[in-house]
């Protein structure tokens, strides 16, 4: 009677690990990355990310990293993020590049990451299998599967892109 119990126990076991097993492998097969280099390129984002350095302020908005170039647009605000994490804890300019634009409003979390020549291999924070560098990519930070930009990140880039 114990080893019936037991084996049923094992079953059930070995069939919830399966179960678990099958899940993990479908969610990272999906990829929460979109290439919008044709709506926002590489230069668009260095200018962005220039004009936050020299006329922004600096401010913290999550809890990986501290003292984060940020820049209020008014309808949006703007946060650069650094290219090697926390490695550089409190964004110090001097101590690496950035390669994390967040775009944030309200109601909404746009996660910009541009891959830079040479950034795959060095392992810069954020990239994924399948990214390639000198482009931008949105990052879907809700994970789910990311096939389309929204409206309102577009006239968020447009608005960027017009900046001086």
């Amino acid at each position: 009677m114990k080893s019936l119990s037991v084996s049923k126990s094992i079953v059930f076991l070995l069939i919830f690990l399966s179960t678990v097993k099958s899940i993990s492998q479908t969610m990272t097969n999906q990829t929460n990355f979109l290439k919008i280099t044709n709506q926002f390129s590489v230069e668009d984002f260095e200018k962005v990310k220039k004009f936050i350095l020299g006329k922004g302020n600096r401010k913290t908005y999550r809890n990986f990293d501290n003292n984060n170039p940020y820049y209020d647009f008014g309808k949006f605000e703007t946060y650069l993020g650094a290219d090697i994490g926390q490695q550089n804890i409190y964004n110090d300019p001097k101590l690496s590049d950035f390669n994390e634009l967040t775009i944030k409003d309200d109601n909404h979390y746009f996660k910009i990451l541009i891959v830079r020549k040479g950034d795959i291999n060095s392992s810069k924070k954020g990239i994924q299998n399948g990214m390639k560098e000198n482009e931008i990519y949105f990052i879907d930070i809700y994970q789910k599967e990311c096939d389309n930009i929204s409206g309102l990140l577009l006239d968020y880039l447009k608005s960027l892109k017009e900046i001086n």
